[in-house]
């Protein structure tokens, strides 16, 4: 780890109103005991789009469904529970209790794809009371229980279990989950505000100040007992009933007392409840017999412990947290208590506890001096509403205390820590409160550091913003929609603007087209064109207010509501209104971006010392560079990061030295005023050794992306993250991602500026440096482009849209699929991030179950571990091959859009252009797509498949079927390009597939047998004849060495031909030794037409006969056209009386007219002796002369076998001329209307 990630630390944030949480809801709706109602319960859809109109408030209908008033984070003791982590937050005015499960993996006992998670909405007809929602898991059984207090004093009880958030809810009896409860109790002695004990009782702080406990054997049983705690007192559980008449009656609240309670922390390893008063008072409570052990005094005065309540300065009667306990062993803990009167400050404790026949406690002052937190700065009032005390040792040294506090203002919150807080009363050590910076999208809402290219127009430059992940979830986008449309849009009450608010049409294009319909262009007051920039500045002020809206919407829930550890892990999980963060070590450069300590505590005499302290060189380098850039005009910026990126994308043509020259020429040249860099050299003044100061920062840098390790398998582990572990993972990888990337930039604009700018000369060191940390900046620019990619809506494959499945080559191509390895949906929805998708589809692979492990083993050292083990990952050796297997992973998926910007991070090398290729198939560019596999064949092809090459192109071979692609990579351009060309063709793309089966060919290993040779001239065929390439389709139909194979792929070159209108090109092959064949083919097809009318089916005898006619074959085409003739008078399926009534000559007549005459001239070319003839097959009823007319026998549809056997016959020319002669008897007498009735 980096020397200053040990001591700094972050945030990492995700939003409750993000895609990651939207789980399928449950709504139930909690019996309200005056009416005596029944529970109702209900799965609500997700609804992509809810159009608010003007007769509802969008904003407060955001409110209510988002952001909490309360909220926190249960976590179960088990850690093989699921779920484990639940989220609650009380909703709509105090009216909802919302639970969704939180959890960051799921275990390795459950199988994601098993699961479905859901959420559980509870309506209450009273509001739910300030700090009395308790959850508990004393019951066992995988039980939760969960215990409410609304404001009409009713206790709702609800049961639930793993299944109630792990499936969809089951119709129940109300008795099997909830239970209600109103104590005779509550109605003269009112309860403040309760808590769970572990055991599964309750304790209820009253507003008189006293104490009662709930017992009960069940969650939901009707017997309970309710006990009233004892502080030694003989009528102290009678005066608190009549508190007109009370001494320590509160002032100003005639009901409530000065020793009310309001914090109470239970001993989880013995029954010791501890109990703090508005009059500082600490109580020690035993839970066995409910009296009271020891009282203290919090502000360290023994004596004001046992003074009048009244007395003292008192604290707000709102419930708050003032104590906070961590178990060392069953009977030693310790405890820290807050006193916010005069001078906050804390004080530490020690509990030491006593088990025998009666239980006895104690607490010591640990230290003797109070610890005074500071606050975050002097421009807010602040308040500390949650704190922690953890005796975990995960953070820092094993053994010392860490106090975790809670900041919040009107503004924002933040969290200090004081780390190392020793347990010896005589050390003489110091302390210093540090403060944990927060997540790093709060910053780019500002507009502040954005850059944008020249060319960038307002709304692509604002969109590309807004919607970045992290900035402003999809619900804040959809509320303020409306609310600015209705406001400052021109299409508000416009028509046929319903289409705005479709599902189908995205989130994005919508906010588009309305802030974009609120500008229009007019034109110049000179009337010479359109005023464009008028337009530009308008459309920019409209942007600026969209934005606008989203902040202030986005500030309604910076609330901080509570602090929370996670007992297993020592996760410090913060509870905001909307967000929920956890607190991580720093990763890389990110330390510079946390603010410098505070207050230094000393444990000698209690001191409080504010001085400044001496910051590291290179945090004193990168702020001083930071406050360089932010003097450059944001333009100046935007236009070097836009050369440095495409300097750090492109491969080098010039030396370094020319490309900083260049860079500093277009884009900083005459733009550096001569004060900016007088104040960078008086701020660097103070760094003794820059060069060092430059390497330790480069050093920094290459811990987190330069571990070789791509690939390799890291735990042995089934663990799975859930959605709410990727977006969290993603988050913080994206902060870490932009605060290098900032920092990046600050290093290279210093180098060129210093290199080209302020020496006389280029320095060697400022050279080698420039292009250390513009590889690094490569890297970082590819996890940043992860992290802020988002994936809509995933588009359909079109690769699996082409296959046919009577595919010639559907023997030896097989046929596309998935991979296996598919996200499941607790993993990954849609709307989600890149790098988020990734961890979902490589859940157990490509270095994700490390991560994985890391988060649910290390808690928050275990996410900022993960953090830096994932940007490690992805290191700069292997950057080429995590490029690659995130585009495979898009282009499967069916996210082929996506994946294009991945390509410019991909190597120059074979691999990289084979990827390119890949990429260019599925997204139908296949002339580009040709340009790069062919460029990659010679690498492809010699080089041997290494491990790591395999697992990168892992899901481009899961497209391809098993062994395709593994078999042609590393073996010889002949299987490679025979690859190739099985992707074009699959894409339809039988152009590029010929070209490359024909290098296989070309280039085909010297002892290849005539079986390889065979299925290759089979691929050049196929992929010809479907392109339309006949001459290429002959030459590999000719070259075929299998005669049974040859056959079949001429029969399907002569009916493609055939078919497809070019059966004259048949006659411009000479088929050499195939002529016979070529007859038979077209003679067999001929004899097996049906429907010789058939429009869309070629006719097989007149291309017969132009062959045989174009060969010299005059009696073998005479005996064609005579057999076609014969089928069509004795095929003839006319209706008998169509030919009675219509006068008109069909084409049944033409054609068999026009085939006497093709034959009687055929015949005419033969030179024979008496006279021509030749052989024919006709029906033998028709030579014995049973037949008068194959018309008078014809049925409708019959089949011209019905009609008699079929023999070889020798017909002269006498004959044709005869038949001729009955043919023309036959139409005279049509057009005589002399035809007898035909028989039926």
């Amino acid at each position: 780890m980096p020397r200053h990630a040990s001591k700094s630390l972050k945030e990492s944030s995700i939003r409750v109103d993000s895609t990651s949480l939207q789980y399928p809801t449950t709504e139930l709706t909690a019996p309200d005991p005056e009416s005596n109602g029944f529970s109702s319960y209900s799965r609500s859809p997700r609804r992509h789009h809810q159009y608010a109109d003007a007769a509802v408030d969008a904003e407060e209908e955001y409110s209510k469904k988002y952001i909490a008033s309360q909220s926190s984070v249960f976590h179960r003791s088990s850690t093989k529970a699921f779920p484990r982590a639940l989220l609650w937050r009380v909703l709509d005015n105090r009216h909802i209790l919302d639970l969704a499960p939180c959890d960051l993996t799921i275990p390795d006992e459950i199988s994601p794809a098993s699961i479905e998670l859901h959420r559980v909405r509870i309506r209450f007809s009273s509001p739910i009371k300030p700090s009395c929602v308790t959850f508990n898991e004393g019951y066992g059984d995988d039980l939760i229980t969960i215990d409410v207090l609304t404001e009409s004093l009713t206790l709702y009880t609800f049961a639930f279990n793993s299944r109630t958030f792990t499936a969809e809810w089951s119709r129940r009896p109300l008795t099997e989950w909830c239970h209600v409860q109103e104590s005779a109790h509550f109605n003269l002695r009112p309860p403040h505000y309760m808590i769970a004990l572990p055991q599964g009782s309750l304790v209820f702080a009253l507003t008189d100040g006293g104490l009662m406990k709930l017992d009960r054997s069940r969650p939901l049983a009707d017997d309970y007992l309710e006990q009233m705690f004892s502080d030694g007192s003989y009528l102290a559980s009678i005066k608190g009933m009549f508190m007109w008449g009370s001494s320590d009656r509160l002032r100003g609240h005639h009901n409530v007392s000065a020793n009310l309670v309001v914090s109470m922390v239970a001993d989880p390893t013995s029954s010791i409840l501890i109990t703090a008063s508005i009059s500082n008072v600490l109580k020690l409570w035993s839970l066995d017999t409910l009296t009271s052990l020891n009282a203290y005094d919090v502000i360290n005065d023994t004596s004001r412990a046992q003074q009048p309540a009244n007395n003292k300065q008192l604290l707000g009667i709102e419930p708050s947290t003032l104590i906070s306990l961590t178990k060392v062993s069953d009977t030693t803990g310790y405890v820290a208590t807050y006193c916010p009167l005069g001078e906050d400050s804390f004080k530490l404790w020690k509990l030491d506890v006593t088990n025998g026949e009666t239980t006895t406690a104690t607490l010591t002052d640990v230290l003797g001096v109070p610890l005074r937190p500071s606050t975050p700065d002097e421009n807010a009032v602040w308040m500390i509403p949650d704190f922690v005390l953890d005796y975990s040792g995960r953070l820092r040294n094993g053994g010392a205390l860490d106090l975790w506090i809670l900041w919040k203002s009107n503004k924002s919150s933040k969290i200090h820590a004081l780390f190392d807080i020793p347990t010896d009363k005589d050390s003489k050590s110091t302390l210093t409160w540090q403060s944990v910076g927060s997540s790093a999208t709060e910053s780019v809402t500002s507009g502040e550091g954005w850059v944008y290219s020249a060319n960038e127009d307002d709304t692509d430059r604002f969109t590309r913003h807004l919607f970045q992940p992290g900035v402003f979830s999809p619900a804040i986008l959809e509320t303020v929609l409306p609310i600015y449309e209705r406001h400052y849009s021109m299409q508000a009450n416009s028509e046929g603007n319903e289409d705005m608010y479709e599902p189908e049409v995205s989130l994005r294009k919508r906010v588009t087209k309305v802030v974009g319909a609120a500008v229009s262009l007019q034109p110049r007051d000179t009337n010479d064109g359109m005023d464009y920039e008028l337009y530009n500045r308008d459309l920019q002020q409209q942007w600026s207010r969209f934005e606008r809206l989203c902040l202030e919407l986005s500030k309604q829930g910076n609330e901080a509501l509570s602090l929370t550890r996670d007992s297993s892990t020592k996760a410090i999980v913060l509870v905001r209104a909307t967000t929920v963060s956890v607190v991580r070590v720093c990763t890389g450069l990110e330390y510079a971006d946390i603010a410098g300590t505070s207050n230094t505590i000393s444990l000698h005499d209690g001191s409080v010392s504010s001085d400044g302290f001496a910051e590291d060189q290179d945090v004193v380098l990168l702020r001083a560079l930071d406050s360089f850039k932010k003097s450059l005009p944001q333009p100046v910026t935007s236009d070097f990061v836009v050369a440095v990126t495409e300097d750090a994308l492109t491969p080098p043509n010039f030396s370094t030295g020319d490309r900083m020259t260049t860079i500093y020429d277009s884009c900083l040249n005459e733009q550096i005023s001569d004060s900016a860099i007088d104040m960078l050299h008086k701020r660097l003044y103070s760094i003794k050794d820059l060069e060092e100061t430059l390497d330790v920062c480069y050093s920094e840098l290459v811990s987190l992306t330069s571990t070789p390790n791509f690939g390799r398998p890291s735990l042995n582990t089934r663990r799975h993250l859930t959605r709410v572990g990727t977006e969290l993972l993603s988050s913080a990888i994206h902060d870490s991602t932009v605060s290098t990337y900032q920092a990046l930039i600050d290093l290279l604009l210093f180098l060129v500026v210093f290199a080209v700018d302020v020496s006389e000369e280029f320095n060697a060191d400022h050279i080698t440096l420039y292009d250390k940390f513009l590889s690094v900046f490569k890297t970082t620019a590819f996890l940043k482009k992860l992290t802020e990619t988002m994936l809509e809506s995933q588009s359909i494959s079109q690769w699996r849209s082409s296959l046919s499945d009577g595919d010639l080559l559907s023997n030896s191509v097989n046929k596309l699929e998935l991979s296996k390895n598919s996200m499941d949906r607790n993993s990954f929805v849609p709307g989600g991030t890149l790098l988020q998708y990734l961890y979902s589809r490589f859940s157990l692979s490509l270095g994700c179950a490390c991560a994985t492990e890391l988060i649910n083993s290390g808690g928050s050292l275990g996410v900022g571990k993960a953090v830096e083990y994932s940007m490690s990952y992805w290191s700069i050796s292997d950057l080429p091959h995590a490029a690659i297997a995130a585009a495979g992973a898009l282009v499967a998926s069916g996210y082929v859009e996506n994946s294009m910007p991945l390509l410019q991070f991909l190597s120059v090398d074979g691999l990289g252009c084979y990827t390119r290729g890949r990429v260019y198939i599925e997204s139908g560019q296949f002339d580009k797509a040709a340009t790069f596999l062919m460029k990659s064949t010679t690498d492809m092809a010699s080089q041997p498949l290494t491990e790591l090459t395999a697992l990168s192109l892992r899901e481009f071979w899961g497209m391809d079927g098993a062994g395709m692609s593994t078999a042609a990579l590393g073996s010889g351009v002949m299987r490679l390009s025979s690859h190739v060309s099985d992707l074009f063709y699959r894409r339809a793309a039988y152009s590029h597939a010929t070209e490359f089966v024909k290098l296989a060919l070309d280039m085909r290993d010297p002892d290849v047998d005539h079986v390889e040779m065979d299925k290759l001239f089979t691929k050049a065929f196929q992929a010809a004849l479907s392109g339309a390439l006949y001459d290429d389709a002959y030459m590999a139909m000719t070259n075929i060495f299998e005669q049974r194979l040859r056959h079949d792929l001429l029969t399907a070159f002569i009916v493609t031909l055939c078919s497809s209108g070019q059966s004259l090109r048949l006659c411009d092959y000479a088929f050499l030794e195939l002529q016979t064949e070529v007859e038979a083919i077209l003679e067999q097809h001929a004899r097996n037409t049906v429907d010789l009318h058939s429009p869309s089916a070629p006719n097989y005898y007149k291309i017969l006969y132009s062959w045989r006619i174009e060969h010299g074959n005059y009696r073998d085409a005479a005996s064609a056209i005579y057999e076609y003739i014969q089928r069509l008078r004795s095929g003839f399926t006319r209706s008998s009386f169509e030919t009675l009534e219509n006068t008109d000559f069909n084409s049944f007549d033409i054609d068999v007219t026009q085939g006497y005459l093709v034959l009687l001239n055929t015949l005419a070319c033969i030179d024979e002796k008496p006279e021509p003839w030749f052989l024919a097959r006709r029906a033998t009823e028709m030579d014995a002369g049973l037949v008068e007319s194959p018309v008078k026998k014809a049925k409708i549809g019959a089949p011209a076998a019905e009609y008699g056997r079929l023999k070889r016959v020798l017909v002269k020319l006498s004959d044709v001329e005869r038949e001729y002669a009955e043919e023309l008897g036959r139409m005279e007498a049509i057009l005589n209307r002399q035809l007898v009735a035909i028989e039926t």
